[in-house]
């Protein structure tokens, strides 16, 4: 009988720790998915208009939206549009530092009134403020499917806060989380550009029907340019990503295998909800960035990769402020 050891089997040990599977799709490379001539950021009459009619968004849960961005306006004082937003996910919640911050409590917006409980590290807060003298509208953690054991009383928030946003005026959406390294392609405390998803494995998005988009086109590749050259001397890099509905964390020894399988780097339970609701609307164009917080090897907790990104905050929020400074707005 062979010997038990203490060593948990791990994507590494396997022939895929030299990349994808026989077959599999590589990671693209931010050289493959960026050429600023071909993907410029603001194409002309590309951004959408609030007052346009288009069929292809449901109208209810639009006009939801413009009935949460009217309060968040008044509330604020917003006379103008506010071209930036980000959502501030898993660790990120206190590394974005703004000036002249106002804040409003989630369950102050109407349509949040019968939200769940906040998880620990997200403090659902609306933060208006300026970073590197830009006006930028921020979610200070986010509302994820997961929260409802069902999800039909969720689907409709985690649509809102975004929606919100961009009826504000955001166009340029950036969106931040924790997620889980694969096959070795990251490391714990690498920052990776989003340049994809996997959707195989996705729970139900928040879309109605007819609704039909690409959240992988709302990714944008010069933004994503940006963001790469900027952080590549502290070593970013880029990779797709896999959602998972969650709560509870995916297999170490046989989940994140096959999750690898697909080419992807990272593995997390948000972020593409988003991406789909950003897909919604024309000139709306999102960066998305992962932090990874564990690998496929160490057994590791919610506690545990907020810990994770704690210790990594000085980093995450001199990279944020970067980027915003140099968005083409």
């Amino acid at each position: 009988m062979a010997e038990l050891t203490s060593k948990r089997p791990s994507c590494q040990d396997t022939a895929i720790a030299a990349g994808p599977a026989k077959g599999a799709p590589a990671a693209l490379t931010i050289a493959a998915i960026t050429d600023k001539k071909t993907y410029p950021l603001f194409e002309p009459n590309i951004r959408f208009s609030l007052t346009k009619e288009v069929s292809v968004r449901n109208q209810e849960a639009e006009a939801r939206a413009r009935q949460a961005a009217a309060y968040i306006r008044q509330k604020l004082s917003l006379t103008e549009e506010v071209r930036i937003g980000v959502i501030l996910g898993t660790g990120w919640g206190d590394t974005l530092k703004l000036e002249n911050v106002q804040e409003i409590d989630f369950a102050e917006i109407p349509g949040f009134e019968k939200m769940p409980p906040a998880i620990e590290g997200h403090a659902r807060k609306l933060v208006y403020g300026t970073v590197a003298g830009r006006p930028v509208l921020a979610l200070k953690g986010r509302l994820h499917v997961n929260e409802d054991p069902v999800g039909e009383r969720q689907y409709p928030l985690v649509r809102l806060q975004v929606e919100m946003l961009l009826q504000l005026g955001v166009y340029v959406l950036i969106l931040t989380c924790a997620a889980g390294g694969l096959a070795g392609r990251v490391d714990v405390g690498d920052i990776v550009i989003i340049d994809g998803f996997v959707t195989l494995f996705a729970p139900t998005m928040p879309l109605y029907g007819g609704e039909f988009c690409s959240p992988e086109d709302a990714l944008n590749r010069k933004l994503a340019r940006i963001a790469f050259d900027l952080g590549e001397e502290d070593g970013i890099k880029t990779g797709g990503h896999v959602m998972l509905r969650g709560p509870f964390f995916e297999g170490r020894k046989y989940d994140k295998c096959n999750l690898a399988r697909t080419g992807a780097s990272v593995v997390g339970m948000s972020v593409l909800p988003e991406a789909c609701v950003a897909a919604l609307y024309d000139g709306v164009h999102v960066l998305a960035l992962a932090f990874v917080t564990n690998d496929d090897v160490e057994e590791h907790s919610h506690d545990d990769n907020q810990r994770a990104a704690k210790a990594a905050a000085a980093k995450l929020s001199g990279y944020l402020t970067k980027v915003i400074g140099k968005l083409p707005l």
